[in-house]
């Protein structure tokens, strides 16, 4: 924090690097409504949050989570330092849409002359690739009395965050060894051992946003299409649309969210799936976030988050998150994790490029701690003995394809995944957590039909996998009578039981892609397929035992 000679204090973290690529336009129009989220710090002097280390096997893994007036009160914000930021809105002629102890956040509205004011930025406009946008240069303030109380301010700038979800890669991608053939979710949910079950009582919630491609949505026919074609008499999806500050389905199936729906409600066709529909900007990320782990009254409640995006590297970029935005929504998978709430997210169709043209990353947020990170694999030579697995690094009609994975420039090793020994990062050589953690069919080659527009086609992705496994995850939480939130410390004390680990050759040995260096597969866990595919039943198991119950339940 740096003291200005107006004695208010700048929010060093908060600010965005703009492109050089991007222009000016000139200021923002005085009577623009915009909207700001303060994010407060967590109440002082109450209960630490459990960490990762407090979720492994032995250190109360099996530990109930608090309800959420439990968790507001311990870990939310202090109601004393809530009205204080109101005050601090009210004084400026903002106005407060909500304030939310759970959340730990302010939502103010105002024309831009007041927030310019309030936070002593002065609005711009700027012109991109991606259309304009409003943004500030340097990083807003705040008085003294609230510098130590608010953690980041978010909705400064409207700037479109660089989300993928299905990728389309530039060149590269291997080809197959022979057998390969479309299957279902179904099939592969045999082929991994899911444990029997529909995931009845448990809530799914799937996460959707619009990108650079266009808005998120489904139309139902597509759906009832789709898992009319994966067979076995499925009934058609009824989803929960969650619409996000006004952003909702758009009724035109984009390709992706339809797979995400189709394949979790295969899975478990007795789960209710809620689609968080949201906008392309980082405050729209975090709302979306917020509304799922600390939900509305009248909201659907998930025990399991299936977010088949990526928000850009985790390295610090222009582009990207500001770091305090970085800060905000770890601390949201970290509440997540402390209301027994599984987060799986995917790693990426590119193998180990995500941004850079030569330099190996990984995608954000795969690489939280707090999230399981899920990449992908290729199924084949499927018959009555068995089936085989590859490395996912392929071409098919819609162009090359690799499962995303490599090593953190962000976060460190978790403890939890210390013992895997993840290799240093390629290019930079330093260490840090590996992606991903685990893997599953995600080959266009060996992936789904899809309906898009009423017409069949071949779908495949990192994002098919959190989908597949989020149905998995409300299966055991239904078969357990208790949801098993997060697992990863227990999914590494697993390793070689609970996985089918992914070798090579006959298939494809690395993730490398177009002139990006990636990672080999090789015994045990790697920055390619991570522990690799789940054995469904015996990772029930593993978890029954873990968490304290009679495995021979």
């Amino acid at each position: 924090m740096t003291v200005r000679a107006s004695g208010r204090v700048s929010l060093d973290g908060s600010e965005h690097r703009r492109p050089q690529d991007h222009v000016l336009l000139g200021p923002t129009d005085a009577d623009r409504l915009i909207t700001v989220i303060l994010i407060l710090r967590r109440r002082p002097g109450g209960p630490a949050l459990r960490g990762t280390d407090d979720f492994a096997p032995g250190a109360g893994a099996g530990r109930a989570a608090p309800t959420r007036e439990a968790f507001a009160r311990d870990h939310g914000a202090d109601p004393a330092e809530l009205a204080l930021v109101q005050a601090f809105a009210g004084a400026h002629g903002l106005e407060v849409v909500e304030a939310h102890q759970a959340r730990r956040s302010v939502v103010l509205r105002g024309p831009a002359a007041a927030v310019n004011e309030a936070f002593e930025v002065t609005l711009l406009h700027y012109g991109s690739a991606r259309g304009c946008y409003y943004g500030h240069e340097g990083p807003p303030s705040l008085p003294e009395a609230l510098a130590d109380v608010v953690e980041a301010v978010v909705g400064l700038t409207d700037r479109p965050v660089p989300a993928q979800h299905h990728a389309t890669p530039p060149r590269g991608g291997l080809t197959d060894p022979p057998g390969i053939r479309l299957l279902t979710p179904q099939r592969v949910a045999e082929l991994y051992d899911f444990p029997p079950g529909d995931g009845a009582g448990q809530t799914i919630g799937v996460f959707e946003m619009q990108t650079q491609d266009g808005a998120a949505g489904y139309a139902a026919v597509d759906l009832a299409h789709t898992v009319g074609a994966f067979g076995d008499g499925l009934r058609p999806p009824a989803p929960i649309d969650v619409s996000i500050d006004g952003v909702t389905n758009s009724g035109v199936s984009d390709g992706e969210t339809g797979l995400d729906i189709a394949i979790a409600s295969a899975i478990a066709p007795a789960a209710r799936i809620a689609v968080y529909f949201t906008g392309d900007s980082a405050q729209d990320v975090i709302r979306a976030l917020q509304r799922m782990v600390h939900p509305d009254a009248d909201d659907p409640q998930p025990a399991i988050l299936s977010i088949s995006y990526d928000w850009g590297p985790d390295d610090a970029g222009d582009d990207g998150l500001s770091e305090h935005e970085y800060v905000a929504i770890g601390q949201l998978f970290q509440d997540a994790a402390n209301l027994a709430i599984t987060v799986l997210v995917s790693s990426g169709d590119t193998g180990a490029f995500v941004q850079d043209r030569t330099q190996a990353q990984t995608a954000y947020p795969a690489s939280e701690p707090w999230v399981i990170a899920c990449g992908g694999t290729t199924i084949g030579a499927v018959g009555e003995a068995g089936f085989e697995e590859y490395v996912w690094n392929d071409t098919g009609l819609i162009g090359p394809g690799a499962g995303g994975g490599g090593v953190s420039a962000r976060f460190p090793v978790p403890s939890y995944q210390a013992a895997a020994a993840p290799p240093l990062r390629n290019g930079t050589r330093t260490p840090g957590r590996g992606v991903p953690d685990v893997a599953g069919n995600a080959s266009e080659n060996s992936g789904y039909v899809q309906f898009v527009a009423g017409r069949p086609s071949a779908a495949g992705g990192a994002s098919a996998v959190p989908p597949l496994y989020a149905g998995l995850i409300a299966r055991i939480n239904a078969n357990l009578g208790r949801p098993v939130g997060f697992i990863n410390p227990i999914l590494y004390s697993l390793a070689g039981q609970a996985f089918r680990g992914i070798v090579a050759p006959p298939g494809p040995t690395n993730n490398s892609f177009g002139r990006v260096a990636g990672y080999p597969a090789r015994d045990g866990w790697d920055a390619c397929t991570g522990l690799g595919s789940v054995i469904g039943r015996a990772l029930q198991q593993g978890l029954r035992a873990a968490l304290g119950q009679d495995p021979a339940a």
